[in-house]
């Protein structure tokens, strides 16, 4: 008998485990900016929060190839007089009930080799990679290109 209570309890904790990486950590305002149609690159940006009291450590990001052929998580650093960007092989720590927001000049998710162009209003899933194994999809909205963007011209390593 004892042995079914401990089979069953732990059966539980295995169901329940997803929904506590979801109630954990959330997404808010996930966007991409349009492109024009040829554009080879774009980037995600939003606001992820840890709920939890673990700090969590964001290891990588994934789309559909029917979006690009490839999803890197990246940031925007000033070398000597140029901004480049780089990718942070590293991970992006969360802290227990932090914050962390990935804008445009920080880091953001760099999508290279689109399918086609982001067009406004336009959605796809945005797959999330944790530490820990797990992964949190979001879904990324695009938005228009605001007049204030224009061209910058970032290197890239």
């Amino acid at each position: 008998m004892v042995f079914l209570r401990r089979t069953l309890a732990f059966i539980a904790v295995l169901l329940l485990s997803p929904c506590t990486l979801a109630e954990s950590l959330m997404v808010h305002d996930a966007y991409a900016k349009a492109t024009f149609p040829m554009a080879q690159t774009g980037a995600a940006y939003f606001t992820l929060h840890n709920a939890s009291a673990t700090p969590r450590k964001l290891l990588g990001v994934e789309v559909d190839a029917s979006v690009a052929d490839e999803a890197q998580l990246h940031t925007t650093e000033m070398q000597g007089e140029m901004m480049r960007m780089r990718e942070v092989s590293e991970g992006l720590l969360i802290k227990a009930g932090e914050e962390k927001q990935l804008t445009p000049g920080g880091y953001h998710v760099m999508m290279m080799g689109l399918a086609e162009g982001l067009k406004e209003g336009q959605t796809f899933a945005l797959q999330l990679v944790f530490d820990n194994g797990e992964t949190l999809e979001t879904t990324v909205t695009v938005r228009a290109a605001d007049s204030d963007s224009g061209h910058h011209h970032h290197g890239h390593n």
